[in-house]
């Protein structure tokens, strides 16, 4: 995996396509660095410029795009569409204001409304989600404060009405560079990849990720009662969607470009196991417990500041554990607990 250093390029036909360039914006966010923005230039002058993801909704982002735009001699007027891999803010925030100046359109996945809605839910949607934080063993102090630092991202969050829907397999049609969207849900419900077939690349947003592995973020259901998502189950489906394609090369929302993305994908599995393993272990030796107290013991440093990522991952995982038979789920005084019955086997 190329340890190249993330800045403005357009890139040449022996890398890939000079038909690709690349801005990073600054997100912002402690520990996530830059978010890369791609560009799709026209096959011929006067064609269509396309930017898969926007960067988030910030005065120093928006400098940077323009700086960008301006050092590969284009500007924001310039852009005709933007492609979504997903509407977290980072990667959808400046859509807005992009259309305000060059009235692009929008095109993005059919589930995007879900992520939205995450982001910015309905007044009446934050009892349902305390319901849940309780019903994890979060107490409530700390519920508040994870829906709290929510709404201050929300700020930052302006959703534009999409022009365009797009499904599972949909070719989006550019002269010369036609994309294929795979659906990849897992991170977060609207996800997607985009895949050029001539080129053998993807365009993978936050699904696959050179220095991190993506975090599958716990979906509450809509509704007590019904089914909840099993975010990383859905994942890790996901990745196998994407295995069998031939990429020479993946541009990741993060980081520099991936040269082969089985062993991103395998190093994803090994990680996957060594959790699966540490969480077996502490169920093991602590008897029955919540995903709050798994949580607490598995991220000391962590479960109090980071509290959503964090149960995510344990329910994440625990859903795994459960769905292979090496826990049981059981409820105690409206909380659930988890029971240990055996430890997974490597893989």
């Amino acid at each position: 995996m190329s340890k190249e250093e993330v800045g403005v390029k357009r890139f040449s036909k022996e890398e890939s396509s000079s038909r690709i360039g690349r801005i990073p914006t600054p997100t912002g966010y402690p520990g996530l660095g830059d978010i890369n923005s791609y560009l799709i230039f026209p096959e011929q002058a006067g064609g269509e410029l396309i930017l898969i993801d926007t960067g988030i909704c910030s005065d120093e982002a928006w400098q940077a795009l323009n700086d960008g735009l301006a050092e590969l001699d284009l500007r924001v007027e310039d852009i005709d569409r933007i492609l979504l891999t997903h509407g977290h803010t980072d990667h959808y925030g400046q859509a807005q204001r992009i259309h305000e100046l060059s009235n692009c359109q929008l095109w993005a996945h059919e589930n995007l409304w879900l992520t939205n809605e995450r982001m910015r839910p309905p007044p009446e949607r934050k009892e349902l989600e305390l319901y849940y934080y309780a019903l994890w063993g979060v107490d409530r102090a700390l519920a508040d404060k994870a829906i709290s630092r929510r709404a201050k991202i929300a700020d930052r969050y302006h959703p534009m009405e999409p022009d365009h829907l797009l499904k599972d397999d949909e070719i989006v049609a550019i002269p010369g560079f036609d994309l294929k969207t795979i659906h990849t849900p897992g991170h977060c419900p609207d996800e997607v990849v985009y895949w050029q077939e001539d080129l053998k690349l993807f365009f993978s947003g936050d699904h696959l990720l050179p220095d991190i592995t993506p975090v599958c973020l716990t979906q509450m259901p809509r509704n007590k009662g019904d089914v909840r998502p099993r975010a990383l189950s859905e994942y890790q489906d996901s990745l196998a969607k994407v295995s069998p394609y031939p990429a020479r090369v993946t541009y990741p929302s993060h980081g520099a470009p991936i040269t082969d993305h089985l062993e991103l994908i395998k190093s994803y599995g090994l990680s996957t196991d060594r959790r699966l393993l540490k969480i077996s272990r502490i169920l093991e030796a602590g008897g029955p417990m919540t995903p709050m107290a798994v949580g607490k013991e598995l991220f000391p440093k962590a479960w109090e500041s980071q509290i959503v990522p964090v149960m995510s991952e344990i329910i994440g995982h625990c859903d795994i554990l459960e769905d292979n038979g090496h826990l049981v789920e059981q409820m105690n005084n409206g909380v659930i607990e988890y029971l240990y019955r055996s430890t997974p086997a490597p893989n």
